[in-house]
């Protein structure tokens, strides 16, 4: 089984897009698992520490890393990249659509890459499991109560996209479960300490699923950093 890579982020991260108080699954995804999920736009100094976790990783797992992202499903990828792949697979998504259907599918993903552009990195993690979350507060860290009204007060007034956080992540590494899916790292949240506020970013009220949970209906079934049996990965493969 692969080894298990923890990191916690340096600097605080800005919160994109959120579903950490509450499970979300995929829309249009038959028997998908709700998780709990955030995606973060993360500064150079930790992109460049979780890029490293990443290779070793898979090295680790597969016994060789290949130097070339696109080979590999990961948790994490440029500001620049993500952007790319949001108006790639807007380009795809409206293939067939009306006319309106398609500007507006291709509408939110360029407001999407303007989103990810500034961000030296965006990483996507989830957990099927509680997220122990906290608060910054007068330069002390203070837990928020695992009590349903805690959290979703929490989820309005702190962990809301826009918001400054420092997630604390788990990176493990997988091999593909069939020949059409790559090997790849799946990266999951285990806590999230909100720092302070920011704006509150604009129509990203709820998580962006596709990129939570790629289109891979098995994503993520168990979650191996909670001592359950080992997650396979998705079969989107962003690159760095």
């Amino acid at each position: 089984m692969a080894e298990t890579h923890r990191y916690t982020l340096i600097k605080p991260a800005r919160l994109l897009f959120s579903s950490i108080t509450a499970k979300s699954a995929p829309r249009g995804v038959q028997n998908a698992t709700p998780k709990f999920s955030g995606t973060f736009g993360i500064e150079e100094e930790d992109f460049k520490a979780i890029v490293d976790i990443m290779v070793k990783g898979i090295t680790a797992e597969l016994g060789s890393f290949s130097g070339n992202p696109n080979d590999y499903y990961l948790a994490c990828m440029s500001g620049t990249t993500a952007g790319k792949r949001a108006i790639a697979k807007a380009e795809l998504d409206a293939q067939g659509k009306g006319a309106d259907e398609a500007f507006k599918i291709k509408e939110k993903a360029e407001k999407r890459a303007e989103l990810y552009k500034p961000y030296a990195g965006i990483i996507t993690a989830s957990s099927q499991y509680d997220i122990e979350l906290a608060k910054l507060e007068a330069g002390k860290i203070v837990d928020i109560p695992a009590e349903e009204h805690a959290r979703a007060q929490a989820g309005k007034d702190l962990f809301y996209p826009g918001a400054y956080v420092v997630p604390a992540l788990a990176f493990k590494a997988f091999r593909r479960k069939t020949l059409d899916a790559k090997d790849g790292v799946t990266a999951y949240l285990q806590n999230c300490l909100f720092i302070r506020k920011g704006e509150r970013i604009a129509g990203a009220g709820g998580p962006g699923n596709n990129e939570v949970f790629g289109s891979y209906a098995g994503y993520s079934d168990y979650d191996p950093t909670a001592n359950a049996p080992q997650a396979g990965g998705m079969d989107d493969e962003p690159a760095f």
